[in-house]
């Protein structure tokens, strides 16, 4: 296909699953056929849909590491695809956007396990939210299942959003990491090394320990502002023996998730209860701090003068976890503008949504949409199933 502007949808469940987030983006191609041209992007609307609560309690059982129930497995798939579908046609209509005006939905679905090369001898990735019923429902052609041709051909799967990112932020220089803090955070390096990956934990261990303790099964269980995590203090013993976890020291490329980062991994490597001085509330704030301190640590070691630092995610709410980011840095030597990407004119909820938007223009373009020195592929690759509406 010919790259022409376009209608495109992108949307995505992350890893905190905690909503559905959608984004209608206009996209042009380059104005000519350089390698250093990028598209020219503008989204149009976006929204964040919470998802049923039983929906969401089925893909948080299952997403856990210790789950093997097909059936589950198959339900989810199903019943995540007919929401993805439904909310999406429902949306469009609300807006007065017809179906036909949209070139393709680019649908990421919800990951339920990532395991990247190095941890298993057969790696794979799954993201489930059947596309065909995006496609049935909305009548609209959708690409899907964008991780698994860049593992196939020896990567990680991920990060994918790297790439995307250089095209939003490129523009405010090499001293630009932008990073995402979803259940997992994951940075992109925008210095021309064309690197990207996951630095560790984001909200999943805050979210799942908040739960805990606060008797929440649910999106609404979670640290808001990060006010809980302020007003405990940080076990500097207990966050160093948490730091010497391999993954944090591992070379790019790399990438993990919630099967890896989760209260079963607190228990494996040093159970706070090891730690009877420690409250609770003491272990929220540790947690806080091993978020803020392994993605300081990851810029830092990735870039030689980071600057500007926008924080797209649900993290970027979390106003305690943003200024021990802040203080991470500077106290590694880097005074830099932390910021949410709206501090940029960029929705920080739409944005990984709208990379998926991206990156399906860049499948029906059959353009790469892989960034190999991110995920460590043999090259480029064009990422994505299509599905014709």
């Amino acid at each position: 296909m010919t790259a022409e502007p376009g209608l495109f949808v992108g949307c995505m469940t992350g890893t905190s699953v905690d909503g559905l987030d959608l984004a209608l983006t206009r996209i042009h191609p380059p104005s000519s056929g350089g390698d250093d041209q990028h598209e020219t992007l503008q989204v149009i609307a976006a929204k964040t849909l919470p998802l049923p609560s039983d929906l969401q309690k089925a893909l948080l059982a299952c997403g856990q590491p210790e789950s093997s129930d097909v059936e589950l497995l198959g339900s989810c798939d199903s019943w995540l695809g007919d929401f993805i579908g439904q909310s999406i046609r429902d949306w469009l209509s609300s807006i007065n956007i017809a179906s036909g005006h949209i070139t393709a939905i680019g649908s990421h679905g919800q990951t339920v396990r990532h395991r990247p090369p190095s941890t298993t001898d057969h790696p794979f990735t799954l993201q489930i939210g059947d596309p065909n019923r995006i496609a049935e429902a909305t009548r609209i052609q959708t690409v899907a299942d964008f991780r698994r041709r860049d593992m196939a051909a020896g990567g990680q799967g991920a990060p994918l959003a790297p790439a995307y990112h250089q095209v939003v932020f490129g523009h405010l220089g090499t001293q630009t990491c932008v990073v995402n803090i979803g259940g997992i955070s994951n940075l992109s390096p925008l210095d021309g090394s064309h690197q990207g990956f996951d630095s560790g934990p984001g909200n999943c261990l805050m979210d799942e320990w908040y739960r805990r303790h606060h008797g929440k099964t649910d999106a609404d269980g979670y640290d808001a502002g990060g006010t809980w995590a302020a007003e405990g203090r940080c076990d500097t013993g207990l966050l160093n023996h948490w730091l010497t976890d391999p993954y944090f020291t591992k070379a790019p490329p790399k990438s993990t998730g919630r099967e890896y980062f989760n209260l079963s991994w607190l228990e494996r490597i040093g159970s706070p209860s090891d730690r009877p001085s420690a409250s609770a509330q003491d272990v929220q704030a540790t947690l806080a701090e091993l978020t803020a301190c392994s993605i300081a640590r990851s810029i830092t070691a990735a870039m030689n003068a980071p600057r500007f630092v926008p924080v797209c995610g649900g993290g970027r709410l979390n106003t305690h976890l943003m200024t021990r980011i802040r203080a991470n840095l500077l106290e590694l030597g880097h005074d830099c503008d932390v910021e949410a990407t709206e501090h940029w004119g960029v929705d920080g909820d739409a944005l990984e949504a709208s990379a998926f938007a991206w990156l399906a223009y860049r499948r029906v373009c059959n353009l790469t949409g892989n960034l190999s020195a991110a995920t460590g592929a043999q090259g480029g690759r064009i990422l994505g199933a299509v599905y014709p509406p």
